[in-house]
């Protein structure tokens, strides 16, 4: 099967991240992948040729050129166009979808255009890959149709483990760790002022973002700036988490919460948001507390702080649930079935 991978966002997302371990995967099983950018990426998947296209035009062209079976796409402006192709060319469409796009943009204006763009689209895609039961919900509700969309949540093959990278950079210890695009939707402010109820704490934020100015002048206003340190986007974060006492997923909405559960295999214990795909997650691998609620999150870090090695071993075993080759085994079917569907 000759799948075209068709992605317009970052480098440092949660998509990032899936699209990294799933091409090589689907790859490995004798598929024939091709990574198109959009050209808003660096990334380099192994088992994949890149194609870095510019314009509608040049798009339709190297798809043409391409004659996939399937057109799988990511993001919204990668999914109007591979859908918009899709329709053009006859080809099989599939879209995995990795949150809640309401929530995914500053500016409401623009989530509004984006989420009436992407739903009144939804069924130009043959098959909906949603990564979480609570993604799945959201797309029925926006109209998908309930026999388009099939579950398959994100799985991991763990990297070894670096417990001396994040050490040297942060010697303190507790040692909490956050690591989110600093953005509203992720709550970096919300584990801010948790931790301003832990004295002796200090707290990794890894990540970048629009919010980091607000987030830096939060932490004078706190008064918690020397206990907080701000190390930038960490392509190594897999690795380097071992070395946190507890990690914090504070989001407002999450569609699964993959930094989470990277963390989680790392054996280190969970204080996330009850929001979004991240119960599906976290499980007893952690602690789950309302969104929005500082004193919440700092009694939940507390109680892992308090049995670090009994919740590690829960955050471990929680993890290894989420393999990677259930992930590309269940994806592959489901892009076979969509090559079906349209034939």
């Amino acid at each position: 099967m000759r799948i075209v991978e068709l992605y317009g966002g970052g480098t440092g997302g949660g998509a990032a991240r899936h699209l990294m371990d799933l091409l090589p995967a689907l790859a490995a099983r004798g598929d024939d992948v091709h990574y198109v950018s959009l050209g808003r990426d660096d990334l380099q998947p192994q088992g994949a040729e890149r194609h870095t296209v510019q314009g509608f035009g040049a798009l339709v062209r190297r798809i043409k050129q391409l004659h996939p079976d399937i057109l799988h796409t990511h993001g919204v402006r990668a999914n109007f166009r591979g859908r918009l192709i899709g329709r053009l060319q006859g080809a099989a469409v599939a879209t995995t979808v990795h949150s809640f796009l309401a929530q995914d943009y500053r500016s409401a204006l623009r989530a509004d255009l984006a989420l009436q763009l992407d739903s009144a689209t939804l069924h130009w895609s043959d098959r909906l890959i949603a990564i979480s039961q609570s993604l799945r919900e959201d797309l029925l509700l926006r109209g998908a149709l309930v026999q388009s969309v099939v579950v398959v949540p994100n799985g991991i093959t763990p990297p070894p483990p670096d417990k001396n990278t994040l050490r040297k950079l942060v010697p303190q210890r507790p040692l909490l760790c956050v690591a989110a695009r600093l953005h509203p939707t992720k709550g970096v402010d919300v584990a801010l002022r948790a931790l301003a109820l832990l004295p002796g704490a200090h707290l990794a934020v890894l990540g970048e973002g629009a919010e980091r100015a607000a987030l830096e002048t939060l932490t004078s206003q706190l008064a918690i700036a020397d206990r907080v340190h701000f190390l930038g986007y960490r392509s190594d974060f897999a690795a380097i988490v071992a070395a946190a006492d507890a990690f914090l997923v504070p989001s407002r909405a999450e569609g699964f919460g993959l930094a989470a559960l990277e963390a989680m295999a790392q054996g280190v214990p969970v204080a996330a948001s009850r929001v979004g795909g991240l119960p599906e997650v976290v499980g007893d691998g952690g602690i789950l507390v309302p969104p929005d609620d500082p004193a919440a999150l700092a009694k939940a870090a507390g109680a892992l702080l308090a049995r670090r090695e009994e919740y590690g071993q829960y955050a471990r075993a929680r993890a290894a649930l989420f393999s990677l080759d259930a992930m590309a085994n269940a994806t592959q079917a489901a892009l076979r079935e969509a090559v079906e569907v349209r034939c």
